[in-house]
């Protein structure tokens, strides 16, 4: 082997090998722009939720409702109005059958049928 051949295979690994630091270069730069361009839209979206939860909570502040609700009054004034005025008695329907069943029970089971 001559030199001449000795320094064109030189050269050639010396260039194969600049090529690929340039190339590994070149994808280590693109892979950093991908990186801070995703960092950059989450930063983004983020400041956007932040702004869109700064408006919702300006325009309309959320007001803890007092007292009873309008809904109940309107059910007690129809009770009310269908009554005539008259007393009616308000009670929770859950309430007050266990007397009546046990009084049903007693008229039932007094007598022996035969």
């Amino acid at each position: 082997m001559d030199t001449e051949s000795l320094k064109l295979a030189l050269g050639g690994i010396v260039a194969a090998f600049a090529l690929w630091f340039a190339l590994k270069q070149v994808l280590r730069f693109l892979g950093w722009v991908e990186k801070s361009e995703i960092a950059r839209q989450a930063a983004e979206a983020a400041e956007a939720a932040e702004r869109k939860k700064a408006a919702r909570s300006a325009a309309a502040p959320v007001v803890e409702p007092q007292g009873i609700p309008p809904h109940h009054v309107a059910a007690i004034a129809a009770a009310v109005a269908a009554c005539g005025y008259r007393v009616a008695h308000i009670a929770d329907p859950r309430t007050g059958g266990a007397w009546a069943a046990e009084g049903r029970w007693l008229q039932q089971t007094s007598h022996n049928p035969h």
